[in-house]
């Protein structure tokens, strides 16, 4: 983690016995990096809180993977000592109407489970180089072509994996660096490096249960699944195909690049319009079946 401008000690405030300007280890430094960086973000593309907290979480998983003893450090236990003991992160990150650091955490703290993140650690490094790589005039293609079919390849494996359930965190991390891989896919196409695309997220299905002990849930399923085909057949949403990151953020080197990729445009997304759509004609649906439900009784 480097050290610019004295930059990385300015949120390390631990109780009593730490002032601005005094990051004691590695981990202290990790924590006003993740502050840094939630700031900036905020600052500079106004990013929802979701997304700043997903980032964020992956981030300082990557951070922490960099180097050893820290690898081992689970998330929730740096949350304890170096989130909530950090006075920094009750501080709002914009004006008295907005979250506190800690509170847009804590609105994606399900992630903070070492063995989900850790998986994604290595590929979002590799998103990390590529990105660096891309302001190059020339691209080494050897080099670089090895790194994206090595990203393929793993991103095939975490494709696959039990955690790849439809709507789960999992499934959604694993939506945004597909994204970002394209977007980068993209860039590298037009300097001549033709990158290998990616296979389709195919998430597994979340059991359904027992229709007959649960008419209501039933039917909502049912519905939920009609309303996502008619909006995935009418709706058409073009969005920017620029990712943050290829705009690396100036005058902060808490690390040698900034690695945050998601595309400026996801709350205009498909994927966000679907959900918000979605919700709407799912709620409709349930109240219309709650009261004929109520008159066969």
């Amino acid at each position: 983690m480097e050290i610019t401008n004295g930059l990385i000690h300015d949120y390390c405030h631990y109780g009593n016995t730490s002032v601005k300007g005094n990051c004691r280890d590695y981990l202290e430094k990790a924590s006003s990096g993740v502050i840094h960086l939630l700031k900036k973000l905020k600052d500079n593309y106004d990013l929802e809180y979701d997304k700043l907290a997903e980032y964020a979480i992956l981030w300082l998983r990557y951070k922490l993977n960099q180097k050893s003893p820290y690898h081992k450090t689970e998330l929730n236990d740096f949350y304890t000592k170096h989130i909530e003991k950090n006075n920094d992160y009750n501080k709002k990150i914009k004006g008295n109407d907005s979250l506190s650091y800690k509170e847009i955490i804590d609105k994606k703290k399900d992630l903070m489970n070492i063995n989900e993140m850790t998986k994604f650690s290595y590929p979002f490094s590799i998103l990390l180089f590529l990105y660096s790589e891309i302001n190059k005039n020339i691209p080494n293609y050897t080099k670089h072509m090895g790194q994206a079919k090595d990203f393929a390849s793993r991103f095939e494996g975490i494709n696959k994996d039990p955690n790849n359930i439809e709507g789960s965190s999992y499934n959604k991390i694993l939506s945004t660096i597909s994204n970002d891989y394209d977007n980068l896919k993209n860039k590298y196409g037009k300097k001549s490096c033709n990158f290998p695309s990616l296979p389709k997220i195919d998430p597994k299905q979340i059991p359904v249960k027992n229709s007959v002990e649960n008419p209501v849930a039933s039917h909502v399923e049912s519905s939920e699944k009609g309303s996502g085909q008619i909006l995935g057949q009418t709706l058409e949403v073009t969005s920017s195909s620029s990712s943050i990151l290829s705009t690396l953020i100036p005058g902060l080197s808490v690390v040698s690049v900034i690695p945050v990729f998601l595309g400026i445009a996801y709350k205009y997304s498909l994927f966000g319009i679907d959900k918000i759509f979605q919700r709407q004609y799912i709620r409709k649906k349930l109240k219309k079946v709650k009261k004929k439900l109520k008159l066969n009784i």
